[in-house]
């Protein structure tokens, strides 16, 4: 894992105006890069929370012979938070503001996932 690279590509997606925070997490909810705009928030807390979360929809799917998910997203009426598998040790997580420019949100996501696992080996 080039841990440079990992941290620039957090840093940009987490420095986009309409993300609040960018976080890297390892599946037991351990933080390896985070950054954004929300300094109020719990990193510890909400690595951990993310990744049970992500564990559990798994989890369900798995009861129910489907496939794991793709992403997971938690809408709220002033933004949305976003969780994303990168590969099978970790996950992409987002806090976005309340914007009209969601989808773009995704496609940014994605490019920095796919950045990600052509530099952590996935």
């Amino acid at each position: 894992m080039n841990k440079a690279v990992v941290l620039d590509t957090v840093k940009k997606l987490g420095s986009l105006k309409d993300i609040d925070i960018s976080i890297l997490v390892k599946k037991n909810g351990d933080i390896i890069a985070s950054a954004g705009h929300d300094v109020f928030i719990s990193l510890e807390t909400f690595g951990i929370m993310s990744a049970t979360i992500f564990g559990a929809a798994n989890t369900a799917n798995e009861h129910l012979d489907k496939e794991n998910p793709d992403r997971i997203v938690i809408r709220s009426k002033d933004g949305d938070t976003v969780i994303k598998g990168v590969d099978n040790d970790y996950i992409l997580v987002i806090r976005s503001k309340k914007t009209k420019n969601f989808k773009k949100i995704l496609r940014n996501m994605d490019k920095a996932i796919d950045h990600l696992r052509e530099n952590m080996g996935a």
